[in-house]
């Protein structure tokens, strides 16, 4: 009653090495095999050059996105808040007014 999950069948096996080989042994067989594994390996470089194509483009993005962030950031600290322009509108009415009232006390 052992674990029969990592026995293998021997037949299946020795039947699957006697396909391969006979597969193998049709020079057809062997070209067009060596073929296709050409044709995959053209194909995983050009992924791969792909990929790093797109890699590079995105980190580009990733900059830019960066860059503007700050600029906006930037952008926010210069630009004084509604309650700054108010005190400084008040400021100015007041300071405006003094000197209205100074004229007329020269007068």
């Amino acid at each position: 009653m052992g674990d029969t999950s990592g026995r293998i069948d021997v037949e299946k096996l020795i039947s699957y090495s006697d396909d391969l080989v006979k597969c193998l042994k049709n020079e057809k067989d062997i070209n067009f095999l060596n073929h296709c594994v050409e044709r995959s390996n053209a194909l995983r470089s050009r992924c791969l050059s792909d990929h790093a194509g797109v890699d590079t483009s995105l980190q580009g993005y990733h900059k830019k996105i960066d860059m503007c962030k700050q600029k906006i950031e930037a952008a926010k600290a210069e630009v004084a808040s509604d309650v700054e322009i108010h005190l400084l509108q008040k400021e100015l009415d007041d300071e405006t007014r003094r000197e209205a009232l100074l004229r007329e006390d020269l007068r």
